[in-house]
């Protein structure tokens, strides 16, 4: 099985999105709640809303907010490339998953001493949320995933078209944002 994560699209999770990851969810491994610019009271309010609507908390994984994580008892958090909390977070409840994101072997392999259950590497391919920056490619996600023992999960211009060959190239699955919530005008 691959894991396939719905990435929210960063533009405040409106009710349109909402409705989308509700639609989602069961056919996904996990939602990851990834919105930079909300405070962590509005994700968790959002995040409330979204239990009320039927979403289960064990799939979604909240981006940065490690107690909204375990107040709910979500899937887990996800922590950026340079946020130390992951050590500290995985030593005090390791029941709950905790993700990081990478972008080279040596972070990747840190990730891991730190106790990472995941992580997600990219951007593989050119994507409009990382405009004017090729991807990293192929070649550096077999690198990653060759490095690690924990699941590797590929993001960055990852559609319906090209997630075969990341996981061709070593990846347990991908993680989307454009494929499953488009950005709103």
């Amino acid at each position: 099985m691959h894991l396939i994560h719905a990435v929210t699209d960063g533009t405040g999770l409106s009710e349109k999105a909402i409705v989308t990851a509700a639609s989602l969810y069961p056919n996904v491994e996990a939602i990851c709640i990834r919105e930079k610019q909300l405070s962590e009271t509005d994700i968790d309010s959002k995040i409330k809303h979204m239990i009320k609507r039927g979403i289960s908390p064990e799939k979604l994984i909240v981006h940065s907010c490690p107690d909204i994580a375990v107040r709910y008892r979500l899937q887990g958090v996800h922590f950026t490339e340079f946020d130390e909390r992951l050590k500290i977070f995985k030593r005090s409840h390791p029941d709950i998953q905790a993700g990081k994101s990478v972008h080279s072997v040596d972070t990747a392999r840190q990730a891991e001493i730190d106790g990472a259950d995941y992580i997600y590497f990219g951007h593989i391919f050119t994507t409009p949320s990382k405009e004017g920056l090729p991807g990293r490619g192929l070649d550096a996600l077999r690198g990653v995933t060759k490095a690690v023992s924990i699941p590797v999960i590929a993001i960055g211009g990852i559609h319906s078209g090209n997630v075969k060959t990341v996981i061709e190239a070593g990846a347990a699955g991908a993680a989307m944002i454009s494929a499953f919530f488009k950005k709103e005008e």
